[in-house]
């Protein structure tokens, strides 16, 4: 019953920042579908090497989950410890999907 409370209880100023980071996450969510349905078109050594850059976009995608989860269901003290590391995974996913388009852009 305590967790249900906590969620119950939870500031505004958490709620919007969930709100946004659930936000980022499906826009980051939708590039990366963007360059998948692009890479059918594109030759063999793009896939290839966009597949290695996937590992990495994933790799930053996974921790920025697990750290919106964690906010999700920490208390409202605590919340604002992972806030930043949200920001830095979602960062970091969104710098590689810059990279993930260069690569598709790059002449053959």
């Amino acid at each position: 019953m305590p967790e249900m409370e906590s969620v119950k209880k939870m500031s505004e100023t958490r709620r919007n920042f969930l709100s946004q980071a659930n936000t980022r996450m499906k826009e980051v969510r939708g590039m990366e579908k963007d360059i998948r349905r692009r890479m059918k078109t594109a030759p063999k050594d793009t896939c290839s090497e966009l597949e290695t850059w996937f590992e990495n976009l994933e790799s930053h995608l996974s921790q920025a989950s697990v750290e919106i989860e964690m906010i999700e269901n920490s208390t409202e003290d605590m919340w604002a410890e992972r806030r930043e590391r949200v920001d830095t995974f979602l960062g970091e996913a969104e710098r590689e999907l810059e990279t993930g388009y260069e690569i598709l852009e790059r002449p053959v």
